[in-house]
């Protein structure tokens, strides 16, 4: 099967159900086809409603408006009135948009989300639970009391029968199974006990798919969306590797579970395995950046990252959730990022991020290593990761000198302190520094996100244009050795953040007369 080169998830609720204003039309039920074609787009995955509540006309699972009849969420009753509406049409949003993703030459993969953590009764409590409670779950309070437990042949059987329903009845072109809504699939003290069921049920899914496919007289493809980290997919249960081998999965996905992009390589073992077996491996990025000139990734960074994954044997990006609806940015991103090898001389940025998780806990990020206090008589390391071919570019002449900024926090301009890239010492006569005092970094996290860096601070950055011969492909050593600290300033200093800036002579257009400038925030 061919590859996908960029694939974009769209949740079906927040950037379209909840969106329509009712009455629903055709039209609306199919934007979510319509708002990609044209881009690097070539899968879709569209989700089927909530966990375990869906919008479709479904003769297995529960769809909303079933056994509630008044709406106190607004929202909520804005999807329900889509589907009455559709329902009216006699269409859903899923018929059309598999209809409309033929017509328009884009592949449409539903995305069913395995696990639901509601309880009983409420509102977003499917059929299963509904009638069977506590039978089909977990049961452990505090960890996954509603959560359903795949070791119950039931729970098994139910969401074959969803899966049966889509590529049956509705002919999706493939379908995705995602693991990531919720992370817990059997009882703690059952998981690798259960390891083998759920590798069955994967292989189940894989046999009704070739069954449905031979009848229908095509292939029909699956994937699987799971943990970017291996040890956690084995903790839930998980084994995406014996997925892979036995060839129940054609296609699967790591979703980052941080919250802020970075450029830096990703675990191996995902592409290793998939390419191992001529499967797809694609890469979910978190939708952050900590930073000061913008609080999303820029076209530059997501060209960085492409970079990176194709150098490292994955097959593309899995993207979801842009800022809605599209303007020309996110427009750009779908375009760019499915197409790595034709933008490997367009300019890139490669950052290191800050560590995540809450202050005065151990990170939830272990491998970075900023903020990165400066402490006097010690020497730092860090690496920067670069993925672009600068000796190719270098030698057709159409490379220009990298930038690199350093980014400090409360730094003295007083103090002695030397940097080294790559082993050249960086002068700080050849930088160009410009200090802020009032600066706000502009990303807005969300739920439980914490990140281990200030939100605002005053700030000093270096800027140096490297020569040519300093930067190099793959990994490169910047080195801050703090000699001597200014004794009248006792605030702590640090490395704040770090940018690599690969630069080419591409085809520009001329400088305007003004450079646009960070306007001050703050008193």
């Amino acid at each position: 099967m061919q590859k996908p080169r960029l694939i974009y998830y769209n949740d079906a609720h927040h950037f379209n159900a909840k969106r329509i204003e009712p009455p629903a039309s055709i039209h609306k039920l199919q934007w979510p086809v319509d708002e990609v074609v044209g881009t690097g787009v070539d899968l879709l995955v569209l989700g089927l409603g909530y966990a375990d509540v869906y919008f479709h006309n479904s003769k297995v699972g529960r769809v909303v408006g079933q056994m509630k009849e008044v709406w106190e969420n607004y929202i909520d009753w804005r999807i329900m009135r889509m589907v009455e509406e559709a329902q009216k049409m006699g269409t859903d949003q899923v018929r059309e948009a598999i209809k409309r993703g033929r017509e328009m030459g884009l592949t449409v993969f539903p995305s069913l989300k395995l696990q639901s953590s509601s309880p009983p009764g409420s509102e977003r409590c499917g059929l299963l639970k509904w009638n069977h409670g506590a039978e089909v779950c977990i049961g452990e309070a505090g960890r996954a009391e509603w959560c359903y437990n795949f070791a119950h042949e039931l729970v098994r059987q139910e969401k074959l029968a969803m899966l049966k329903e889509i590529l049956e009845d509705y002919h999706a072109d493939g379908i995705e199974l995602d693991f990531m809504f919720d992370s817990y699939y059997f009882k703690q003290d059952e998981v690798e006990k259960n390891t083998p069921v759920m590798n069955r049920f994967v292989a189940e899914v894989r046999e009704m798919a070739n069954n449905i496919g031979r009848r229908q007289g095509r292939k029909i493809p699956i994937m699987a969306r799971v943990d970017l980290i291996r040890e956690k997919n084995l903790e839930m249960g998980l084994d995406v590797e014996t997925w892979l081998n036995e060839g129940s999965i054609n296609y699967v996905v790591g979703q980052d579970p941080y919250a802020l992009t970075d450029t830096e390589p990703k675990p191996r073992w995902l592409p290793d395995a998939a390419n191992a077996v001529d499967a797809g491996a694609y890469y979910r990025p978190p939708r952050r950046v900590y930073d000061e000139r913008t609080g999303l990734p820029s076209i530059e960074m997501y060209n960085a990252l492409g970079q990176t994954l194709r150098w490292d044997g994955w097959s593309g990006m899995y993207h979801g959730y842009l800022p809605w609806p599209f303007s020309e940015r996110e427009y750009q991103i779908l375009r760019e990022v499915a197409y790595p090898e034709v933008h490997a001389r367009r300019d890139k940025r490669y950052l290191l991020q800050p560590r995540e998780g809450e202050l005065g806990k151990p990170t939830t990020t272990p491998t970075r290593r900023l903020p990165l206090e400066l402490k006097e008589g010690e020497t730092a390391a860090l690496n920067i990761w670069i993925a672009d071919d600068i000796e190719s570019a270098k030698k057709d002449g159409e490379m220009r000198k990298p930038v690199l900024t350093l980014r400090f926090s409360f730094f003295c301009i007083e103090d002695d302190i030397q940097f080294r890239f790559n082993g050249r010492v960086l002068p700080w006569e050849d930088a160009e520094i410009t200090d802020e005092r009032a600066l706000t970094i502009q990303v807005n996290l969300a739920g439980s996100m914490h990140i281990q860096a200030p939100f605002g601070m005053s700030a000093h950055w270096f800027r140096y244009k490297l020569e040519l011969s300093d930067l190099k492909r793959g990994e490169n050593i910047l080195e801050i050795e703090t000699k001597c600290l200014t004794e009248t300033a006792g605030f702590t200093r640090s490395l704040n953040g770090v940018e690599a800036e690969t630069r080419y002579k591409d085809f520009l257009r001329p400088e305007g007369l003004t450079v646009e400038r960070i306007a001050p925030l703050g008193g």
